[in-house]
């Protein structure tokens, strides 16, 4: 492709003089200039792309110009309308745009990723309609919701087939798997279960969420920044997400760090990915989700005791809060309160080698999780 060189004129009339009011002559002035370079340089790329079109492609008979067809490109500084040039083959008729194909983007109307880019991260933050209002503000382009949630599906499409190639490549063709550039010292890992709504169906699915992290650092007295935290979340079965993520901790050095600590709530489902996932990881049980069982059989009325039991959880002492509930369900007379104490007293059996690890990382919970 040869250099395409442009040179242009801005000429500003200055009618006021405060810089709110110069500020918007030159965007103004930047959008127009910026539009008026792009079609001179997408005529240029039309040009030379015709120049290498003389047969089609399917058939191999000749191409003849066949008029012209307006597209619509829309930029991150606004809308420029093209009438590119129609070719149409001899003999299986079919329609051809060399532009279309030199540029990358098909069909009548073309967004390039900067604006695709920006509204999905608007979308990821706040609604579709916001996201939309939010490039009409900052763009000037008018995309609405409806197209918004289009890209959002096409783009979740494609990082779903970039995923899914990731793992057969490793656990069916059986690859080697790329390490971590940087292996840590310590890795964290943590796995969690929520629930997610499905808006067609009305019914409620359960998504599995990951993170890993090993960058730990406090900017305040309660705040902590995970500068190196990644996530992955899917409503896939318990396998398919497994291998993902794996594949995820992979690139954050699982396999080379010195310790991993495998945060979770003890559910069967976790501890079998752990298992069969990160063998060598260090399970602990989550403080957050403990305090949470622990608070549900005792009621608030003994909140000082579910805090007591806290404590000998943060010291990894299992087979102590199993003693105070044991003391705890024997004070009760209702059934009911009896059959919660010993719900919370099979969870802390079930889980007592993974609490006996949390001193190790210092009753650090779920807090990453919790704020996904």
């Amino acid at each position: 492709m040869k250099e395409i060189k442009i040179s242009f004129e801005v000429r500003i009339a200055l009618k006021q003089t405060d810089v709110h009011w110069v500020e918007e002559e030159l965007l103004r002035a930047r959008e127009e200039t910026f539009l008026e370079i792009l079609e001179r340089v997408m005529r240029e790329i039309e040009e030379e792309a015709l120049r290498g079109r003389r047969e089609c492609e399917r058939c191999g008979l000749a191409l003849v110009r066949n008029g012209r067809e307006r597209k619509r490109i829309k930029t991150l500084v606004g809308a420029v309308d093209l009438d590119r040039v129609r070719l149409r083959c001899q003999g299986c008729e079919q329609d051809i745009y060399p532009l279309d194909e030199a540029i990358g983007l098909e069909g009548g109307e073309g967004m390039t990723l900067g604006v695709r880019e920006r509204a999905l991260w608007a979308a990821v933050e706040v609604s579709y309609e916001r996201s939309s209002l939010f490039l009409s503000k900052f763009t000037g382009l008018e995309v609405s919701r409806h197209k918004i949630h289009q890209m959002a599906v096409e783009e979740g499409r494609r990082i779903e087939e970039k995923e899914e190639d990731r793992r057969g490549v490793v656990f069916e063709e059986g690859k080697q798997i790329e390490g971590a550039e940087k292996v840590p010292e310590v890795l964290y890992i943590q796995v969690d279960g929520t629930g997610v709504n499905d808006r067609g169906s009305g019914e409620w699915m359960e998504c599995k969420v990951g993170a890993s992290f090993s960058e730990r650092i406090r900017i305040s007295k309660d705040r902590v920044w995970l500068r190196d935290k990644k996530s992955y979340a899917s409503i896939e079965g318990v396998e398919a997400f497994g291998e993902k993520f794996f594949l995820e901790c992979v690139k954050q050095g699982v396999l080379g760090a010195k310790e991993v600590f495998f945060i979770a709530d003890g559910a069967n489902w976790i501890r079998s990915l752990k298992d069969n996932y990160f063998p060598e990881a260090i399970g602990v049980l989550d403080i957050w989700h403990l305090e949470r069982e622990l608070k549900k059989a005792l009621g608030e009325e003994k909140e000082e005791v579910a805090e007591g039991l806290k404590e000998f959880a943060l010291k990894g002492k299992g087979s102590e809060i199993l003693q105070r509930l044991m003391k705890e369900g024997a004070k009760m007379k209702a059934v009911e309160e009896r059959k919660k104490i010993m719900e919370a007293m099979t969870y802390v059996r079930s889980n007592l080698d993974w609490i006996r690890n949390i001193p190790r990382v210092k009753g650090y919970g779920s807090g990453p999780m919790r704020r996904r």
